[in-house]
């Protein structure tokens, strides 16, 4: 926001001033050029600016500090957010995610309701916290709503299938699947395997997506499961 704001009165004080020298006609070309060169040099001193800050945030992450990862989330969209257009419901989006992935959707749900729409990943989140709560209409309309934006994400169709079917409306599962298929073709093998078992009367399989899949929390790891298994076997012992 500022950084579109600043560019363009640099750009109109440029104009003014070779205007008041010369004519309108002069004073487009440099004008634009000023704008252009503007915007470029601030939003590269933004982006330098939040690198490391990023990298932090990642690396707080992968060592198990969540607290802290968000913390530093949550100072750059105090800082920074006015700078940039979509900045702050960028942000918001990763903080839902975070929050999402540890199970903590009470929490993540605020924040994923202002993530920004081309994020697809946190706007599906929501989507699921409202299959969680048998919200399904709401549920339908952030799907119906993301898939008109992102058409070219086929795990996206097939989340929105996956939770129609789960609820009992496989006709309209085939549906959303043969969709999808039609803005990706062939791009995504594994939506066109799941058309294909809904069409046969068999279940879907969404593992075949792998982390992608799983980071939505819909089923558990093999890693987990067998975790799971081995702590059953060792209390019966």
């Amino acid at each position: 926001m500022l950084i579109t704001l600043i560019s363009f009165s640099c750009s109109l004080l440029t104009f003014l001033i070779i205007n008041s020298i010369f004519s309108a006609t002069a004073a487009i070309l440099p004008s634009l050029i000023v704008l252009v060169l503007t915007f470029f040099l601030i939003s590269r001193s933004l982006a330098k600016k939040l690198e490391p800050m990023m990298q932090d945030m990642q690396k707080a992450i992968l060592n198990g500090k969540i607290e802290r990862a968000i913390n530093q989330l949550k100072f750059i969209k105090k800082k920074y957010a006015k700078w940039q257009f979509f900045l702050g419901s960028t942000i918001d989006g990763q903080i839902g995610s975070i929050l999402y992935m540890r199970s903590h959707f009470n929490e993540a749900k605020p924040y994923l309701q202002k993530s920004f729409m081309r994020h697809w990943v946190a706007r599906a989140m929501l989507a699921l916290i409202y299959y969680r709560e048998r919200k399904y209409k709401e549920m339908d309309e952030i799907f119906s709503g993301l898939t008109k934006v992102v058409k070219k994400a086929g795990l996206l169709w097939s989340l929105w299938a996956y939770c129609t079917w789960r609820i009992g409306n496989t006709q309209k599962a085939v549906e959303i699947l043969a969709m999808g298929k039609k803005y990706l073709q062939e791009q995504d093998p594994h939506l066109s395997q799941n058309l294909l078992s809904l069409q046969n009367d068999k279940k879907m399989k969404m593992k075949l997506y792998g982390e992608q899949w799983y980071q939505f929390l819909l089923e558990t790891t093999p890693q987990q499961t067998q975790a799971k298994q081995g702590r059953v076997r060792f209390k019966s012992r």
